[in-house]
């Protein structure tokens, strides 16, 4: 793949490629969508014969198309279907492209689908398997964050956001397509890229994602497949080699004229990973037949499972390769080997097979709840370099690591009803690698009236007694090597979310208890370079534990308030660890959005309004290009980032299928320059665009 796949040369040059990758795709689609259309039903007002006279003299109906599309993702064990949202929404459709996320509540390298790690712990995901993907979650879906839909015509959305010159900011070009063949059948595919210039040295960024799925839902059958493929590309520049360059501007006006003259680390320097990942569910559903209760005729029949069987398959090829071209001068404490780029690299494959029973919910009126058990079997294949003495040399063959694991679980659930729903999951591993690994989860939602309006209580718990990622235990590369010999990390979390759609508050409270807590540690080295005006330091990055309990409390307080067209959403973070050095957390980050919400002409929804964010000072972890992972600062030259806001202005518009924004991004810049993470700045300020189009014949 090219990296400049994109041109960016003017705006002009951007708009024409949205318009021709808009037309290239309807005219592709065209025909395929208008047989499609015909055959739906309700595509017309009214129907009339050919033979009536009043038929014949008066112009046909006008044709509707309709536009309804549902949405939902799986699990990856049972296949359990979850609602969510149609990417349709145009509220804070500004911020959806921003790599430190909606709210603000991500550190970040700065540019577009760059590594990042959020702020607010209770938001953190497991660690991947794979841990290399887990910071790329900004472009890199897990399964359960894959969409399925359904639609009553073929849908389509073609989205571009962009913002700076042909030097700096970035490019985000996404098509999504699906389509369903009568009541049951769903297919699609999605083109994902994603093209960050940056507007700070090597920090280039290039991802594309080419994805494909399919459902079926039926009566006695039922699938869901997706497959994805991944290729990306990332820039390493280790950082600014001054911080003051961002902090105290005005000491540098002589030698800075723009961000990208800032002096970086690394140049030259590359993270590459792919992988292809294909995940199948499906369902053999044994039941019976009953009267629908809908169906005043008493002729039609609903289909109601008791038992079923199903069946999960994942499997995953993973590869993440560290290529330097351009070798630095006091980054790196060590060097491992000396060697060409392509042997800087790992490779995993990972192959699941799940299959369980169920005992389906509301067969009848005793079955109040369902009951999912099933049994595991995963085989993990890992490759990557190790050293070896061959007659007093020491060479760097590849080498292969092979595990299998079995594990069993089960799940107690309820979904339908009013007032209570819950979800207990267990999960144990009796053999393998992870002998004695165990997952218990379990969340209740209880429903009620307050305030003359719905409001629920929501508990969240978990218990996980779990050994770190492989990856975390194990790495041998270029410049960070290490064998570790990890215990298992317990984690305990009570978590309470109350929200009221009367009052617009969520306000969320948890506690959670760490034991050997694993993480990477960064080691800095004193270089003596008596031609730099600031000290200089190499680097290495290892894993470690923290033995003792680590107590991390988090509150949450969403609260909107209206008056009028006058809006302000405030989104409020309070947060304690007891070992800031180990598990270091800002003890407050904010995010408030001040906006007027009204309609131009009764048809364009228009949201006029600026938005900050801000997190109070704390000893942030920094990140290493090497792993591409994000570890403890050395605590004996640590730095803090934060008490800066950004605040940004913007407009919002949506017109009916369109939704639009300008954005006026780090408005405040000129006074208060920010780091997201150590040596990493944001973005200057800029204006950014953006363009979503739904399409639905």
């Amino acid at each position: 793949m090219t990296l400049h796949l994109i041109s960016h040369n003017t705006y002009a040059q951007r708009i024409k490629l949205l318009v021709s990758l808009c037309f290239c795709v309807l005219s592709t689609l065209s025909v395929h969508s208008q047989r499609i259309v015909r055959e739906l039903e309700a595509n017309t007002d009214t129907y009339a014969d050919a033979n009536d006279s009043l038929f014949n003299n008066e112009k046909k109906s006008k044709k509707v198309v309709p536009t309804s599309v549902r949405a939902w993702v799986v699990d990856e064990v049972y296949g359990n279907m979850t609602s969510v949202p149609v990417d349709t929404l145009h509220h804070q459709y500004q911020n959806s492209n921003l790599p430190e996320g909606v709210n603000g509540h991500y550190n970040t390298l700065g540019n577009l689908g760059s590594p990042r790690m959020s702020r607010i712990y209770i938001e953190r995901p497991d660690m991947l398997d794979f841990m290399f993907l887990t910071p790329l979650d900004q472009f890199f879906r897990t399964i359960d964050k894959c969409m399925h839909f359904n639609t009553k015509s073929p849908y389509m959305n073609i989205a571009y956001n962009f913002c700076g010159s042909k030097d700096t900011g970035y490019d985000h070009v996404r098509a999504l397509f699906t389509n369903n063949a009568g009541k049951r059948v769903n297919f699609g595919g999605m083109f994902d890229y994603m093209y960050g210039q940056g507007y700070y040295t090597s920090q280039a960024t290039s991802l594309m994602n080419a994805s494909a799925w399919a459902s079926y839902l039926g009566e006695k059958y039922d699938f869901h497949t997706y497959y994805q493929h991944n290729f990306m590309k990332m820039g390493e520049n280790g950082g600014i080699t001054d911080e003051t360059y961002i902090t105290a501007p005005e000491t540098h006006r002589s030698t800075q004229n723009a961000s990208n003259d800032i002096p970086v680390y690394l140049s030259n320097t590359w993270n590459r990973q792919e992988n292809d990942v294909f995940f199948y569910n499906h369902h053999f559903n044994i039941g019976y037949h009953k009267a629908d209760p809908a169906d005043t005729t008493g002729t039609k029949t609903i289909f109601v499972p008791v038992t079923r069987v199903f069946h999960t398959l994942k499997l995953g090829k993973y590869m993440k390769n560290y290529r330097q071209y351009t070798k630095p001068t006091n980054y790196y404490t060590r060097e491992y080997f000396a060697a060409d780029t392509t042997q800087d690299r790992t490779k995993h494959f990972a192959l699941k097979n799940i299959v369980g029973l169920s005992l389906c919910e509301g067969f009848n009126r005793y079955a109040a709840f369902g009951i999912n058990a099933y049994i595991g079997h995963e085989y993990k294949n890992y490759r990557m370099i190790d050293s070896t003495v061959v007659n007093g040399a020491t060479e760097f063959p590849d080498y292969s690591r092979k595990y299998n694991d079995l594990f069993f679980g089960g799940q107690i659930i309820r979904t339908q009803g009013q007032k209570l729903h819950f979800n207990v999951n267990a999960q144990f591993t009796f053999a393998g690698e992870r002998l004695g690994d165990f997952e218990i989860n379990g969340k209740t939602e209880f429903n009620f009236f307050f305030l003359k309006d719905s409001a629920q209580v929501a508990l969240n718990a978990f218990v996980k007694n779990q050994l770190p990622s492989y990856y975390m235990r194990h790495y041998h590369s270029r410049y960070t090597w290490y064998d570790f010999d990890a215990s298992k990390e317990w984690k305990m979390r009570v978590e309470a979310v109350f929200t009221s759609r009367k009052t617009k508050t969520t306000l969320t409270g948890a506690i959670e208890n760490i034991k050997n807590y694993t993480y990477f540690q960064n080691t800095m080295t004193p270089v003596a370079d008596a031609t730099s005006t600031t000290q200089r330091y190499t680097n290495a990055w290892a894993p470690t534990q923290h033995y003792d309990m680590i107590q991390v409390f988090t509150i949450n307080l969403q609260q909107n308030f209206r008056l009028g067209i006058l809006h302000l959403d405030n989104d409020i973070t309070f947060q304690k660890s007891t070992h800031q050095t180990v598990l270091p957390l800002p003890t407050l980050s904010l995010y408030h959005n001040l906006y007027l919400d009204f309609r131009i002409a009764h048809v364009l929804h228009t949201e006029l309004g600026a938005d900050m964010k801000y997190f109070t000072r704390y000893e942030a972890p920094t990140y290493s290009p090497t792993l591409g992972m994000f570890c403890n600062q050395d605590p004996r030259y640590a730095t803090k980032i934060g008490n800066f806001p950004i605040i940004s202005v913007y407009a919002n518009f949506d017109l009916k299928k369109v939704r639009f924004y300008v954005q006026y991004y780090h408005a405040n810049a000129g006074t208060n320059r920010y780091l997201w993470a150590p040596g990493y700045p944001a973005s200057p300020a800029g204006f950014h665009f953006g363009l979503s189009w739904n399409f639905y014949d």
